[in-house]
């Protein structure tokens, strides 16, 4: 449909902040693409960019206007997956924006499962925080949200919560490995440690425990947002890191002489998972037939994975 092509051409060039770059992506001239917004602004009424000496960038009206388009495609995309269902048919595309544990191994092993099944769908991931995960439903950048604690928006539809425990995880050598079952906190904080970022859901669950017993203290040797890198830092150390099972496999750890451990629930609380969509939000065959499949799996399984 033609305008959905207008409605690319006016989310390109908000991206890129210029219309010549825009024609440039789309192979087109940019006094054809600027006729074309010129023509839809004199349509509304309003200008949807604010003209700069170098570039332009949406004002309030386009920005109202960006998250209508957004809608007008997605309700497209909807509509095709649902007249393709009647055919026996599954086509779509689903955008997801996850936590970063959820994409390393569960997504891609789900994804695969689901394309074997549906060849025709194709899929768009965005590894992100929860507060960025949140942001992109409400901004119609993505359809269905996988995030981790904690948990503010209203506007958050929780499709399902699960709940996961917080392990930490160590090298095979590690004194931490001559102990037997749920580690105690104390018993973790006596050794270096790295530990994910502040304002990620593991760390906030860390924080609060500390914040709970005022006899535990942190000593932070490395600091980071990025899971693979602290488990490649405890793999080249001999340093104690902290995740939550959905992030982790099991034969990936082995084959890297690492081990981990569950923390005891006296110190720690659960962690929650949400798999989401923005409220009143209605998805598309394909999103709401993966995000089930999702929760089956995550449902059947508290464990690391394979």
């Amino acid at each position: 449909m033609r305008h959905l092509d207008l409605f690319e051409s006016i989310e390109q060039i908000a991206r890129l902040g210029s219309i010549r770059a825009a024609a440039e992506a789309q192979s087109i001239t940019s006094t054809a693409l600027n006729r074309q917004i010129i023509a839809l602004e004199e349509e509304l009424g309003q200008p949807l960019f604010e003209r700069l000496p170098r570039g332009v960038r949406l004002n309030t009206a386009g920005e109202m206007f960006l998250i209508h388009s957004r809608q007008q495609v997605r309700d497209y995309e909807r509509l095709k997956s649902q007249l393709a269902d009647l055919s026996g048919v599954r086509r779509g595309h689903v955008t997801i924006a996850s936590t970063k544990a959820a994409i390393l191994y569960f997504l891609p092993l789900q994804i695969k499962n689901y394309l074997q099944q549906h060849p025709l769908v194709s899929f768009r991931v965005n590894p992100c925080d929860i507060e960025t995960a949140q942001e992109q439903l409400a901004n119609l950048e993505a359809d269905l949200a996988i995030a981790f604690e904690p948990l503010h928006r209203r506007e958050f539809q929780t499709i399902e919560s699960i709940d996961q425990e917080i392990v930490a995880i160590f090298d095979k050598d590690h004194l931490l490995a001559q102990k037997k079952g749920k580690l105690r906190l104390s018993d973790c904080f006596q050794h270096p440690l790295a530990v994910p970022a502040k304002l990620t859901g593991v760390r906030s669950i860390l924080d609060l425990a500390v914040q709970r017993k005022s006899e535990l203290k942190m000593e932070i040797a490395v600091e980071s947002e990025d899971s693979q890198f602290l488990l490649n830092t405890v793999r080249a150390s001999n340093l104690v890191t902290f995740d939550i099972p959905l992030g982790l496999s099991k034969s990936s750890l082995e084959h890297n002489g690492l081990m981990w451990r569950p923390i005891h629930s006296a110190d720690v609380v659960k962690g929650y998972l949400y798999v989401g969509h923005l409220k009143n939000r209605s998805l598309s065959v394909a999103a709401m037939k993966f995000a089930n499949q999702i929760i089956t799996a995550l449902q059947n399984s508290h464990n690391l994975c394979e």
